[in-house]
């Protein structure tokens, strides 16, 4: 048995032992055999045995015949791979088409030559030998093909390309190659905006280009999707044109536009002049040539130079030296302070890194930072630098200085270390420094790259008490849309989000609603990158206070900040009417369906405002459609005036506005005031209108208000009326010779009205009748009398129309008394008091003097 190990196996199914022995003898020295004696035991083995190579079948048989096993065997899926050579004494040609038709590999009758049958055997497994073989050489160039194929454009990947590209060079010695590489401008703003279920067909899509690029163009070629929205085509360069290629690939991506999304393509050139250079530093160089002309929007393409080599090998100095540098530390911590404006106090400083190289002297961040962001250093750098502002926090305190909060830098990198905050809380700890000593910057881009991570890790970072900063914001494209998710302690806004021309009244209006956005979501915002004091100005007027830039200090050395912490007045936080909530108000500024459905339908006109006391500015953060109405114009028309709440308060009404407002500041209650607006339109009468301003929150020179206003028109006209009858009233009750009295009874008997005889009576002027006995009448009457007078009021109240009169005695204002007699009648009565109209007359026959 062991001289059969590695031989083939053949299986011989014959009832005849003489067959059977003959053929054994005749396959015995080069192959295994095994046999069976009928068709049940044929089948029986061919599934026991591991590997048979060939079958030899006779058609006669006990319990099976050939026919059958044959049949049987097609419906196994392995046994109908194992060649079969039926044997048979009936030379008959329909009993051989038979054995055929049922999947027999060949036919030979009885009796046969030994050494032909051998030979028919060989070849047939040399055959099958071969047709395996060619199935794996397919399936492995399937593989190959796969792992070669970029599956979401079908083009080659990186590694393929690397790969083919070097053999198409090898091959073609004698030919110069340019290598072209473009990108698809702001291609993470297309999958957000359109999901990446489009963005993957339009990768496809570009994939489609370049197969029809490859028809048009005879040239010899290599083209692949190199990586994310990054492609790669490498073609000779005799007869290439830039404006030509670049053109190609503007028209087919303006062809694929089926939604509104700009595209301007801008391509690097690299022209190979060394073939064995790595392909890979090719397509760097490429895209050293396309990042030189990412932001100028007057060229469209570009090639790469020696300018840019001497970039790139400056790059590859920086790489090969960065570890001992660390190790150095040559990497220097430089303070850039941090103020309040409105107070010029320093609330803190952000903590930035200097090379300080000992042969090139300092370089600054631009130079290697990209650099180390692009190859992971970055991380490790970070760590250094968070340490390093721990011990410098540490030694000033330990010298006794005017500690400020320090920011540092966390790159997106950071973001995915587990460890993140672990490493920040282990610092803390180790230099015993309160959390709230160590801010972290994160930049707004990494918001919208890992955000779901991000998010958890910073409110991990909040918990404990390390406050968080969107560095940067502004330079994204989803600030405005993030910030309802997105936690975080202050926003530092770019300047470069002006650009040039910040005093342009669009870039302005931006900033403006930027500014008002995060005040109504309680973020301070703190402006980097002021430099001017016409900027710093600007950004006072719309409320961002915090500030940072070169109109107030350069990054300085940790000397310079020393001598700062010493001699200023800081800070350690910032201040708490710049902070604070709006004491509840919040939601009147929320922009839920349900809050904006709830303030619209607000009884009356509703406002939240803003009052700039400084430049007494009036305008509304939030207006209800009913405050709209009551002023008489449209939303939109209100826009376009500016939202200004004071255009429609000018005159007399602006300082009883703004009266009722500062006087809202100064008491912090309630005011109100009312106004007359003059209608724009001739044919529509003037209306009254009585406004409420309750204060929610101050803010340096500014000042929020929830304001309400109520029509009083009807209110005033029956004022006006009733003036005017109280006043005929007043004129026929003077010329009359008895004194007239309205009284209130409540807890007091108050005086509603006196008429001028009544006063004169007794000696006093109307005003001090009613100045000194206005809000209790029994003043006025005899200590002995008053009950008597009470005992008088309370029998005309029972009464009711009228009594008889009563005498007591009225005080004068020389001192004496007088006798007088009273009658009256109710002439109103209510829940709460009863007014009651009494004549009152002297009595002269009591007269007496005291």
């Amino acid at each position: 048995m062991d001289a059969d190990i590695g031989k083939k196996t053949i299986l011989i199914a014959d009832d005849a032992e003489p067959n059977r022995l003959l053929l054994k003898k005749i396959f015995g020295g080069e192959y295994y055999v095994e046999e069976a004696v009928n068709g049940v035991e044929a089948l029986e083995k061919l599934r026991q045995l591991e590997d048979v190579a060939i079958l030899i079948l006779d058609i006669v048989m006990p319990l099976m015949d050939g026919f059958s096993v044959l049949e049987e065997m097609q419906k196994d899926e392995i046994l109908r791979t194992i060649p079969t050579v039926v044997i048979t004494a009936n030379n008959e040609e329909d009993i051989q088409i038979r054995a055929l038709s049922c999947g027999a590999t060949d036919v030979m009758a009885k009796p046969f030559s030994p050494l032909i049958i051998l030979h028919r055997i060989k070849n047939i497994m040399a055959r099958k030998d071969s047709e395996k073989l060619a199935e794996q050489n397919r399936a492995y160039r399937l593989e190959l093909k796969l792992m070669d194929t970029d599956e979401k454009s079908g083009l080659f990947n990186k590694n393929a390309f690397h790969r083919y590209t070097k053999k198409m060079l090898q091959k073609n010695s004698d030919k110069k190659f340019v290598l072209i590489r473009w990108d698809i401008d702001n291609f993470k703003v297309f999958n957000d905006w359109f999901g990446t279920e489009v963005g993957d067909t339009y990768l496809k899509k570009i994939g489609d280009f370049f197969r029809e690029y490859e028809e048009k163009n005879d040239s010899v070629k290599t083209y692949a999707r190199y990586d994310a929205d990054h492609f790669v085509c490498c073609q000779e360069a005799e007869g290439f044109d830039p404006e030509e290629i670049t053109q190609i690939i503007d028209d087919y991506m303006t062809h694929l536009k089926t939604i509104e999304f700009e595209y301007t393509p801008r391509v690097g050139l690299y022209l190979i002049n060394d073939p064995s250079l790595d392909v890979a530093l090719m397509c760097d160089r490429a895209l050293l040539a396309l990042r030189s002309i990412k932001d100028s929007y007057g060229k469209r393409y570009a090639w790469f130079d020696d300018s840019m080599r001497e970039a790139l090998l400056e790059q590859q100095e920086i790489v090969n030296e960065m570890e001992f540098a660390l190790r150095d530390g040559q990497f220097i911590t430089y303070f850039q302070p941090q103020y309040n404006y409105e107070t010029g106090k320093m609330i803190g400083a952000e903590a930035l890194v200097r090379w300080q190289h000992p042969r090139k002297g300092t370089i600054l961040p631009n130079k290697f930072i990209p650099l180390f962001e692009r190859n992971g250093f970055i991380s490790r750098l970070d760590e250094y630098m968070w340490e390093q502002v721990c011990i410098q926090l540490k030694d000033w305190e330990r010298k006794g200085l005017n500690l400020v909060p320090i920011s540092v830098n966390v790159s997106r990198r950071d973001i995915y270390n587990p460890h993140l905050v672990g490493n920040i809380l282990s610092l803390l700890q180790e230099y015993e420094l309160s959390p709230e000593m160590l801010h972290l910057e994160i930049t707004e881009s990494a918001y919208t790259q890992n955000a779901e991570q991000l998010v958890n890790t910073v409110n991990l970072l909040r918990i404990h008490g390390i406050e968080v900063h969107m560095d940067d914001f502004g330079s994204g494209y989803s600030s405005l849309n993030m910030l309802q998710n997105v936690p975080v302690d202050i926003l530092k806004l770019d300047m470069r989000f002006l650009g040039g021309d910040y005093k342009d009244e669009r870039s302005g209006n931006i900033l403006n609603a930027v500014v008002r956005m995060a005040t109504a979501l309680r973020l301070p915002v703190l402006a980097e990158g002021v430099e001017t004091k016409e900027q710093a100005e600007f950004l006072r007027s719309i409320g961002c206070l915090l500030m940072q830039g070169y109109l107030f200090s350069r990054p300085m050395a940790v000397e310079d900040f020393e001598k700062l912490l010493d001699g200023s007045q800081t800070v350690s936080a910032l201040d708490k009417s710049y902070v604070e909530s709006f004491q509840g108000s919040i939601d009147l500024l929320s922009f839920t369906s349900q809050s904006t459905l709830l303030f619209n339908c607000f009884v009356g006109g509703a406002a939240v405002v803003e009052y700039d006391e400084k430049d007494e500015v009036l305008l509304a953060l939030r207006i209800n459609d009913q405050f709209l109405r009551e002023i008489g114009i449209t939303r939109m028309e209100y826009a376009e005036d500016g939202q200004s709440i004071f255009r429609y308060y000018e005159g007399e009404n602006r300082v009883l506005v703004i009266s009722m407002l500062q006087e809202a500041i100064h008491t912090g209650k309630e005011t109100c005031c009312e106004i007359m607006r003059k209608s724009k339109l001739h044919d529509m009468e003037d209306n009254w209108f009585k406004l409420r301003a309750r204060l929610l929150k101050n803010s340096m020179s500014k000042h929020f208000f929830y304001v309400t206003m109520e029509n009083i028109t009807i209110y005033k006209e029956q004022t006006v009326e009733n003036e005017k009858l109280v006043h005929c009233l007043s004129a026929l009750t003077n010329h009359v010779d008895e004194g007239l009295l309205v009284l209130e009874l409540s807890e007091n008997i108050k005086i509603q009205y006196s008429n001028v005889r009544i006063a004169e009576m007794f000696g006093y002027t109307q005003k001090e009748f009613q100045e000194l006995f206005g809000n209790d009448f029994l003043l006025s009457i005899h200590p002995d009398d008053k009950v008597l007078a009470r005992e008088n009021f309370e029998q005309i109240l029972r009464a009711g129309n009228g009594v008889g009169r009563r005498i007591y005695r009225q005080t004068c204002k020389n001192g004496y008394y007088e006798w007088v007699s009273m009658t009256g009648c109710v002439v109103e009565t209510e829940k709460d008091h009863i007014c009651i109209c009494t004549t009152i007359e002297k009595d002269d026959e009591n007269k007496q003097r005291y």
